[in-house]
C-alpha cells in the first residue's frame, strides 16, 4: 500500500524542521529503505522514519482538530491559580528553565506526592506556594507589582 498524504506531509515537515539537506535526507531514505523518495515508502516504513526523526529531536505539532488542548489547564481554585502564576513568573524571570505544565506537575508531585495539581487540595498547595515564593526570594524576584 502506498504512503498516505498525511504521512508524506509529516515526513517533509520533519525534514525541514530538523534542517536536513536534500542530500542527507536522501541518504537516510537510501540507507534505511533503499528508496530515493518518500513517495516510495508505505505507511509502516513512514512510521519507522518518523520515529527515527523523533529520536533525533523532531517533535510533531498536535493537530488542532479533535485534539485536547496541550496548554496549562484552567483551575477554578485561587490557590492553584497562584501556583501556576508563580511558576510562570519564575520561568519568565529565568529562574525556572522549563516552564511547561509537565515540569510544573513534576514539581508538584515532588512537593506533595500527588500526580497532578488538579488532585491537590488547599493543604497540599500551601507548601508548594511557599516553596515557590522562597525560590523567588532567593533569586531576588519581586513578586509584588
Amino acid at each position: 500500500m502506498a504512503i498516505s498524504k498525511a504521512n508524506l506531509a509529516k515526513i517533509h515537515i520533519a525534514k525541514k524542521e530538523l534542517g536536513l539537506s536534500d542530500e542527507a535526507y536522501r541518504d537516510i531514505l537510501g540507507l534505511h529503505f533503499q528508496v530515493q523518495s518518500a513517495k516510495s515508502l508505505n505507511d509502516r516504513q513512514a512510521a519507522v522514519l518518523l520515529n527515527r526523526f523523533r529520536v533525533h529531536g523532531w517533535q510533531p505539532k498536535a493537530s488542532a482538530a479533535g485534539k485536547k488542548s496541550t496548554g496549562s489547564p484552567k483551575y477554578k481554585e485561587g490557590y492553584k491559580r497562584k501556583i501556576v502564576a508563580l511558576w510562570i513568573t519564575l520561568h519568565q524571570k529565568g529562574v525556572i528553565r522549563n516552564g511547561s505544565d509537565q515540569a510544573l506537575q513534576a514539581y508538584v508531585k515532588g512537593r506533595t506526592g500527588r500526580e497532578n495539581l488538579r488532585f491537590c487540595d488547599e493543604s497540599d498547595c500551601y507548601p508548594v506556594i511557599e516553596s515557590l515564593k522562597a525560590i523567588a526570594e532567593r533569586h531576588g524576584v519581586d513578586l509584588v507589582r
